[in-house]
């Protein structure tokens, strides 16, 4: 990200998309090493009589980023946006990556996969991105962020053309509600501050008692917060703990107070009367990344 966000930096796209494989291999291999109790073995390559194989540099060989994503079974959106983005590096290792396209190609993808590792890093090792002070500028002087039409394709370098007709009939098959991206787009406008309460949701009050106090509020809707249902949960957990159930998920909800920590999740009223009288057994309630990840890493050595 610091590389894309850099000011004037040449081969931005190229460089990030190189870091971002690298960045997926890497996380892909700690989680099969971690599957398989820490052994680094788990990712080495073997030859035909079953011993390790060796690089040049004599170490060992471990097995390649398509080799680490077979493991897995992991959604269409997400394993075709990874073979997106590998496909792109291979091309700018190459030096078959010098596009007008390259720009938005990289954009979309990158917005996808930056996602989709936020997600996947929480739920399998706890950890947060939102804990770090990342942050992504979409913006320029010289936006090259537009659509791409059939006429500038066929205009594009063989390789970067293939890639582009590829996504784009995959991206019409993509599934919308598997909770992982094949491609994102991130639209901005600029408003003006006098604007800025009334265009964004963001209210502002400065405390009559302290000068220095102000405070911001914004609404945000429930469930882009907390995007699972109790059913949801579940699932997601019974694919990294094979004999976990629904008694062993209702328990540590209870003992750990879930449901009234924010921070994990959040009563679903019906309306305002509902949340005014306070929850009853009928009130739903809705988890978040967090939430699973605290249950995996809880639950694991329990089940």
């Amino acid at each position: 990200m610091e590389i894309y966000n850099k000011p004037n930096f040449a081969n931005r796209e190229q460089i990030f998309t190189i870091l971002m494989v690298a960045a997926w291999e890497s996380l892909l291999k700690a989680k099969i090493i971690k599957n398989a109790n820490n052994k680094l073995s788990a990712i080495y390559v073997k030859n035909s009589s079953g011993r390790y194989k060796k690089n040049r540099n004599n170490a060992y060989l471990t097995i390649s980023i398509d080799e680490a994503c077979n493991k897995f079974d992991f959604s269409k959106n997400l394993i075709s946006n990874i073979q997106a983005l590998i496909r792109v590096r291979d091309a700018a290792i190459h030096l078959t990556a010098d596009s007008v396209a390259l720009p938005y190609l990289a954009y979309i993808l990158g917005a996808a996969s930056l996602k989709n590792y936020s997600r996947l890093i929480s739920e399998w090792f706890g950890v947060n991105l939102n804990e770090y002070n990342f942050f992504i500028l979409p913006l320029g002087f010289s936006y090259p962020f537009k659509s791409l039409t059939l006429a500038q394709v066929k205009c594009e370098p063989e390789t970067i053309a293939l890639i582009i007709n590829d996504l784009e009939r995959e991206r019409q098959s993509a599934a919308n509600d598997d909770g992982y991206f094949l491609v994102c787009e991130i639209q901005t406008s600029l408003i003006s501050a006098k604007r800025i309460s009334e265009e964004t949701g963001f209210t502002t009050k400065v405390d009559p008692t302290n000068k220095e106090a102000i405070i911001i509020n914004q609404k945000v809707n429930l469930i882009d917060q907390y995007l699972y249902s109790w059913t949801d949960v579940l699932d997601k957990l019974k694919k990294e703990i094979n004999h976990i159930n629904h008694n062993h998920l209702n328990q540590f909800i209870k003992d750990q107070d879930i449901k009234n920590n924010k921070k994990y999740s959040a009563y679903n009223f019906r309306n305002k009367e509902d949340e005014r009288r306070g929850p009853s057994k009928a009130t739903s309630v809705l988890y978040n990344d967090e939430f699973i990840a605290f249950a995996l890493q809880s639950l694991k050595s329990v089940c």
